[in-house]
């Protein structure tokens, strides 16, 4: 590998960071002494990269933000433990991060130099004094496409801590990122304690997930599923039952929320929605009970 093709490493890398923080919202990010001190390829350090005029200062800048929050990790953090990994050629070392991640269950973030640090997972033996060696894998990101598996892990793990309503909102960001939702549900969720109720609202939001995580602006009821409907003509001419429907957005505008799926649960339940083609997105007003028709006061 030559200077230029290690450049195109680094660039790709800090991609797959920049992509992780963005959809996290949190910057932090532990490094190694190794990242700083290590040559890259042979006489080419990081501190040769910093210096080098092929390298965009918005790169550099983007580094160096890295670098300034100070996470850094130390071999001497974790003097009873130790993760060997085999790099090629019979060659073993200690992984310090591959360490800090998998005692944190966390996953580390590679540079694209070898093989080895290519693979989705990382194998290797972790060791400690209080029992045998053993053989474990981490997860490891080098590509954005590898991106996508650790998402739906993380999804996977959230969902089976969720245990009401509550919790759901909270994190509501990371299971649904192609959903936003008016302040007005936080309330309606608050009222979900019953498990059976929230997992029905979680499997209809993920409904919902599913089919704006691919929206292109142009809204097809039919491509929702689940029997997407609209309101009737009864509502929406009625100005005290449109009213009931009405939300402001996160955007700060009041919106006539008509499109709904059901949801069970200890009563019959309603999600009202509707598309937002500028952001690509669908944004979720009210969850909870059959909201009055002209037909039925109340659930």
């Amino acid at each position: 590998m030559n200077r230029e093709e290690m450049n195109h490493a680094i660039s790709h890398f800090l991609k797959v960071c920049q992509k992780l923080f963005h959809e996290k919202g949190d910057p932090n990010f532990f490094y190694t002494t190794e990242l700083l001190t290590k040559e890259l390829i042979s006489g080419y350090t990081i501190h040769d990269w910093l210096k080098s005029s092929e390298v965009s200062q918005q790169e550099k800048a983007f580094f160096r933000m890295i670098i300034n929050r100070k996470q850094l990790i130390k071999g001497t953090d974790f003097l009873g433990s130790e993760l060997i990994v085999e790099v090629g050629n019979g060659e073993r070392i200690s992984a310090v991060g591959c360490l800090a991640a998998y005692e944190s269950e966390s996953y580390v973030v590679s540079m694209n130099t070898s093989l080895l640090w290519r693979a989705d997972q990382i194998a290797g033996t972790y060791v400690t004094l209080e029992q045998d060696d053993r053989q474990v894998s981490i997860v490891n990101c080098c590509f954005e496409e590898q991106l996508y598996s650790l998402r739906e892990k993380e999804k996977s793990r959230t969902k089976l801590m969720v245990s009401s309503g509550k919790e759901l909102w909270e994190k509501r960001e990371l299971l649904y990122p192609h959903l936003r939702f008016c302040d007005s549900v936080k309330e309606q969720l608050g009222e979900a304690r019953i498990s059976l109720h929230i997992q029905m609202i979680m499997e209809r939001l993920q409904l919902l997930e599913d089919y704006f995580k691919d929206f292109d602006g142009r809204f097809d009821k039919n491509d929702v599923g689940y029997r997407c409907r609209g309101e009737s003509e009864t509502v929406e001419k009625s100005n005290d039952l449109r009213r009931l429907r009405v939300f402001k957005t996160p955007y700060g505008k009041e919106e006539f929320f008509g499109w709904h799926i059901s949801f069970a649960g200890n009563f019959p339940g309603r999600i009202h929605f509707i598309p937002d083609a500028e952001h690509r997105l669908g944004i979720v007003g009210y969850i909870g009970k059959h909201l009055p028709t002209g037909k039925f006061s109340t659930i």
